[in-house]
């Protein structure tokens, strides 16, 4: 126990010795809540889970909530000769990389610093130059269909998304459609992405279609905004907790929509086809029925007015409809057992809620999903999602899971 913690529990157990009656002591368990929090912000975040573990110790009860979760991938520790290979593979689960030979050969380094505010994701990658890619081939593997909001304080970027070569525009911000294909170059840099469910923008966000490799200049007031609130985000992600992150998200959500809303894009607008407004439509149609157990590739058709079969193309990339109306469900299942505020509901009602019938059935496709049961995930939350598949260095590569894992 640390000597801050012990010095703590003195005072804390004057409190409670003073207060008396039970009905009072919740003022001693905030005096030791206010000293956790103080006790991050001065230690920068780095002393969160020791206080955290020592809070529990001493009060017999959980006063403090989870720490934002944090995945920090780094190759610091990676044997020179397998640094690069180790970032190609973990790197993969968004984009495929290449880089020179001089440049694999050299001292290669390169980290991802990601922190989840509830389903929205937050990360800041730093590497040499290298060469970026999202084609079909990554776009149907992977199966994403999020908005990717980027600024660079570090090095820059040029992109090309089908209609020729932009650079990163100094102070601004880029947002990348990634359901759609994409080829980066980049020289050293650092950046931080800010990456949202295109569902929990599509209700209030213009022109959905049309955001793929926008350019948004630091001209633009709301642009600045939004900017200035993802450098906040990082500087705070320490110091804040898994509630306090969750209900900061719909805020972040919100600034992001109304910045592209009302900022004005270098890229003129395309024509939206029909099948990506049909793919909207089925998209939000699925979601308002995931808890219905007569939610079916069959039923949606019906609903649309389409065919089986067309409606199964404009899902080829996800493996068809009921791959996805199943991914769906479970994503929608992992939030509701990571949320604290939910510890009271039942595993079977989640199950229930999120469209499985069957808590068996629900158990084991969730575990062939995630790698972990239902209650694993309730007790250690988002946290307890590893996908390391190098364990020789003990790499983090929780952020590959969570990418692969945001939902409503």
């Amino acid at each position: 126990m640390s000597g801050g913690a012990r010095s703590l529990l003195r005072t804390y157990d004057f409190v409670k010795n003073k207060l008396g009656g039970t009905s009072q002591l919740g003022y001693a368990d905030k005096l030791f809540t206010i000293y956790l929090k103080t006790e991050c912000e001065n230690t920068g975040g780095s002393g969160t889970d020791q206080l955290m573990s020592e809070s529990t110790e001493i009060t017999g009860q959980k006063i403090i909530d989870d720490p934002v979760p944090k995945s920090v991938f780094s190759v610091d520790h990676v044997a020179d000769k397998e640094k690069y290979d180790a970032w190609r593979e973990s790197i993969a689960c968004i984009f495929d990389v290449d880089a020179d030979k001089d440049v694999r050969s050299q001292d290669f380094s390169c980290s991802v610093s990601a922190n989840m505010f509830g389903p929205v994701m937050l990360a800041r990658t730093e590497t040499l130059e290298q060469t970026w890619e999202r084609s079909s081939l990554t776009i149907a593997r992977d199966g994403m269909d999020h908005y990717m909001i980027q600024l660079y304080d570090k090095g820059s970027m040029q992109f090309d998304s089908g209609a020729g070569v932009t650079d990163f525009p100094v102070d601004g911000l880029v947002v990348f459609d990634l359901s759609r294909k994409l080829t980066c170059e980049t020289n050293n840099f650092s950046n931080i992405s800010l990456i949202v469910p295109r569902e929990m923008m599509e209700d209030t966000l213009k022109s959905q279609e049309d955001q793929h490799a926008r350019v948004l200049t630091s001209a633009e007031p709301m642009v600045a905004l939004l900017r200035d609130h993802m450098l906040s985000l990082e500087r705070q992600a320490n110091c804040m907790t898994a509630t306090q992150a969750r209900e900061i998200a719909p805020a972040t959500i919100g600034l992001a929509t109304a910045c592209l809303n009302a900022s004005v894009s270098k890229n003129p607008a395309q024509q939206s086809g029909v099948s990506l407004a049909l793919l909207t439509i089925a998209k939000r149609l699925i979601e308002e029925n995931l808890s219905q157990p007569t939610l079916t590739p069959e039923w949606a058709a019906g609903q649309l007015g389409v065919s089986r079969s067309k409606l199964y193309k404009l899902f080829d990339t996800y493996g068809g409809v009921a791959s996805y109306i199943r991914e769906r469900r479970l994503r929608r299942a992992l939030l509701a057992l990571s949320d604290p505020n939910l510890q009271h509901r039942p595993i079977s009602h989640i199950a229930m809620e999120s469209g499985f019938s069957s808590d068996s059935v629900f158990s084991r496709v969730f575990r062939s999903r995630f790698g972990r049961n239902p209650r694993a995930i309730r007790q250690h939350g988002l946290n307890d999602l590893h996908s390391s598949k190098d364990s020789a260095y003990s790499l983090d590569r929780r952020y590959e899971t969570w990418l692969h894992h945001l939902s409503l």
